[in-house]
Parts: C-alpha cells; sequence; structure tokens
C-alpha cells in the first residue's frame, strides 16, 4: 500500500510539472495588450459586445505594432486593415462593463498569439523587438506659472501618468507613490537641478535601473496658456526628449497632457527597438571549437565568453570530454579576438571554424 501511494504521489507530482511547463509554454508565446476602454452608442438590435470585443482587437494589434516595430501609425493601419485580425488573438477578457443610458463601455484585455505575429512581419519583411524593456522610474514636475510642483496637488502631470495603465508600452514605467522617505529624498527643485545621488536613491528604492526627470513647463501670456515637455536622464543629465510650445485653454490641458504623456512613451518604445535591432543587425555568427585538458578548464573559458559584453549569445552545439562546439552572436569578431588573447586563450582560424584553447605558454 505504501508502495502504491509513493507512485501515486509522483504520479501527480509528474503531472504538475508538466502541466507548469506547458503553462509557462503557452505564457511565452502570448503578448498581451491591457484595458483597451470601449465605448459604443446602444442601438436596438445590436450585439453590442461582440462589436466592442471586434473593434478592440484591432486597436490592440494596432497598438502592440506600434510598440514593437518603428512603423509610422499610417503603415500600422494599411497592414492592420489588410488582416483576419481574429486570426492572431488567442482570447480577451472583459472588465467594467456597463450599459449606462444611451451608452456601453467597456475595458478589454486582448491576447495575441505572438509566434504568429511575428511570423507575420517577418513575412512582410518588418523589424520588430518584442522583448519588455527594463523597469523605468518616471519623475513628473509641472512648472505651473513659475511654481515647480511634484508631490504637492495640484500636479495635473503626475495625475495623468497616474491614472495612464503603466504597462501600456514595451518599456516598464513605475511611478513613486509619494510616501513620506520620497519626499524626503527629492524634491522638485532636485529633481529639475537633476541632483544624481538623489535620483539614484529614488530609483534604487522603485528597483529600476533608469530615471527620468518629465518636466512640464505652463505659463500664461497675454491670458493664453503655453505649454512644453523636456525629459531629462536623471543619471548621465541629457535632454533625451522635448516639444516645441504650443498653446491649450485651461479646460484642454489635461488632454494635451494625456497627449504629451502617449507621445514621449512612443518615442521612448521606439529608442528601445531602434537600440536592439541597431545591436541584433550588427551581429556576427561564429563557430568556434574549444579544447581543454580539464572540466575545470572548460567551466573557466565558457564563463568569460558568458561575461564578455560583445557576446550576446553563447549556444553549445556538442561538447565531449576534451572539446566542445560552440556558436556565439557577437558584435565584433575583431575586438572578441583580442580580448581571448590578451586573456590568454590562443585562436586560429581553419576554414571557417575558430579553435580556442588555452595559451600554454602563459
Amino acid at each position: 500500500m505504501q508502495t502504491f501511494n509513493i507512485i501515486k504521489l509522483k504520479n501527480i507530482f509528474l503531472a504538475l510539472f508538466f502541466f507548469l511547463l506547458l503553462n509557462a509554454s503557452l505564457s511565452s508565446n502570448q503578448a498581451v495588450v491591457n484595458n483597451i476602454y470601449i465605448e459604443l452608442d446602444l442601438k436596438e438590435n445590436t450585439d453590442h459586445r461582440a462589436n466592442a470585443v471586434e473593434l478592440s482587437y484591432k486597436i490592440a494589434l494596432s497598438r502592440y505594432l506600434k510598440w514593437i516595430t518603428l512603423q509610422d501609425s499610417y503603415e500600422i493601419s494599411n497592414l492592420v486593415n489588410s488582416l483576419e485580425v481574429k486570426d492572431y488573438i488567442s482570447g480577451y477578457s472583459i472588465e467594467n462593463e456597463k450599459y449606462k443610458k444611451e451608452v456601453y463601455s467597456a475595458l478589454i484585455t486582448v491576447n495575441f498569439e505572438k509566434k504568429k505575429l511575428e511570423q507575420l512581419l517577418k513575412n512582410e519583411s518588418i523589424e520588430f523587438f518584442s522583448k519588455k524593456g527594463p523597469k523605468t522610474l518616471i519623475i513628473p514636475v509641472i512648472n505651473f506659472q513659475e511654481r515647480l510642483v511634484l508631490w504637492d496637488d495640484p500636479n495635473p502631470w503626475f495625475d495623468i501618468w497616474l491614472r495612464r495603465p503603466l504597462d501600456s508600452n514595451l518599456n516598464l514605467f513605475t511611478l513613486p507613490t509619494g510616501e513620506a522617505d520620497d519626499l524626503i529624498t527629492l524634491s522638485a527643485e532636485d529633481a529639475i537641478g537633476l541632483k544624481y545621488f538623489k535620483i539614484k536613491k529614488l530609483a534604487r528604492k522603485y528597483e529600476a535601473t533608469q530615471a527620468y526627470i518629465l518636466l512640464v513647463d505652463v505659463e500664461n501670456i497675454n491670458k493664453e496658456f503655453y505649454f512644453k515637455l523636456i525629459a531629462y536622464d536623471g543619471f548621465t543629465q541629457e535632454i533625451i526628449f522635448s516639444t516645441e510650445k504650443e498653446t491649450t485653454d485651461m479646460q484642454e490641458l489635461n488632454n494635451n497632457l494625456s497627449k504629451l504623456a502617449n507621445n514621449f512613451a512612443d518615442f521612448f518604445d521606439n529608442l528601445w527597438v531602434k537600440d536592439n535591432l541597431d545591436i541584433i543587425n550588427k551581429e556576427t555568427t561564429m563557430i568556434a571549437e574549444v579544447s581543454f585538458s580539464r572540466y575545470q578548464e572548460w567551466i573557466k573559458i565558457k564563463n568569460f565568453l558568458l561575461n564578455n559584453e560583445k557576446i550576446i549569445k553563447f549556444n553549445t552545439l556538442k561538447m565531449t570530454n576534451k572539446r566542445a562546439l560552440i556558436k556565439l552572436n557577437i558584435l565584433s569578431m575583431e575586438n572578441l579576438i583580442e580580448d581571448l588573447i590578451n586573456n590568454n586563450f590562443k585562436v586560429e582560424k581553419n576554414n571557417n571554424r575558430f579553435l580556442i584553447n588555452k595559451d600554454e605558454r602563459t
């Protein structure tokens, strides 16, 4: 009986393991666009939910393609309109569905089949990069008629970012919560003064690897309001984004600030995608045979290659107790060979394959 129970328990754990493995695999093939707000006029004999879901599919796909590619809105619109969008959808969920007076509204989250979508982009020869960016701290400061505001009310610029879904872009934006220690760490004056150590301390608290000061300047000139945005890298102190001065009235200020936030987020996504595409386009593939006399020697060589900043990807293709065949995706062949030689490795080229081993003379 005890043996039977042990076997039964093992089978349960095995089933659970494969279930988790399947879930992980499915999850890695999902692209998600959250909280698409749909509002429709109520009409008789109309399936408002079905119409809302169909509309959300196109909006979600357009939004996701805007994140991961460098295509402009016109090009994305043409591509989406040429597709049977539902063929790329793996599911959706609806929240806050309301039938109110003459209006139907809902928040819809849409899931895509990521691999199928990426294959489409490859077929269309559209470059893309879909990996999420690093956690980025956004610090929204407003200079309202020569009064700097960060934590104090009202800060409509901070409120815009607070209401904006923080996962609505490829980059992982986060906001400070404005707790007492935040106020002590960084003032509005510190932020626009780009006080490195204070900004770094706040970023560390929120586990962000980047921090950006987004300064909106609003001024009243002859009874007309003007606004503009300057975005600073909180670590390097460089201006990375700015807008020309535009006019607004107070009733439209929030709408204009919302557009400003979206424009910056789109710019930042494009920057992330472009930088990574530039890296990918510079890649060179290198096949190498590594010789070693002891396993520990292989580990040292492997660790050196894994930690080398010029190597983007490392794969072991084949291995014996004395040799390993590896494939490397690298940024610069010349620089990598120089690094290897400087670190006491011997490098030779035989046809299209490189031979790497420890230099016995050292």
